[in-house]
């Protein structure tokens, strides 16, 4: 399967790729790092348009749900073709901190894109993903999870699923207590 990610030079979107490749899916990677801009929605169209699988993890702005209706349009009726976005369960919380309104605003666009579009069409599927806090660098707290366990994690439970099941979410956090 040939699988874009964005954001696959850091964090989430670094261990997904190196998950799918060991598993020996062929990776688009686009990442800011390799002189990407995922706000340029038509050059990042073009570069996720031959893939079987989108895995809409970069957030830069709205550019996430931007994506996920430019993609969607493009695989609209599609068989085969996925779309997973990777969002937050900061969305779920009621007492976000003020400094992160601006993110978590941005993060609910994408569901509700995500959400929407799920109803209009079998295909592409649509997967949310909302990590609980991972260790992705610079605002990670003291109890992130590891990146490369998490992606494992995710990637075992939608390969579980199989095409039998359709999933639509998955929440999928760190247990602290062990």
């Amino acid at each position: 399967m040939k699988i874009a990610i964005t954001g696959s030079t850091n964090g989430i979107g670094l261990a997904l790729s190196e998950v799918y490749q060991k598993r020996g899916h062929d990776i688009v990677p686009i990442a800011t790092r390799l002189g990407d801009d995922i706000r340029d929605i038509g050059q990042t169209v073009d570069k996720i348009k031959p893939c079987d699988m989108f895995i809409n993890n970069a957030q830069q702005d709205y550019a996430q749900a931007d994506l996920t209706f430019a993609m969607h349009k493009e695989w609209n009726g599609v068989e085969g073709k996925h779309i997973i976005s990777i969002s937050t369960m900061s969305t779920l919380m009621h007492d976000v901190q003020y400094k992160d309104l601006h993110y978590v605003s941005q993060k609910h666009a994408l569901e509700n894109a995500m959400i929407n579009l799920a109803q209009h069409a079998l295909w592409p599927q649509m997967i949310l993903v909302k990590p609980g806090e991972v260790n992705t660098g610079d605002h990670s707290g003291p109890l992130a999870g590891d990146p490369n366990i998490w992606a494992e994690k995710l990637v075992s439970i939608l390969e579980i699923a199989g095409p039998e099941f359709k999933v639509y979410e998955l929440s999928l956090g760190v247990d602290y207590t062990n």
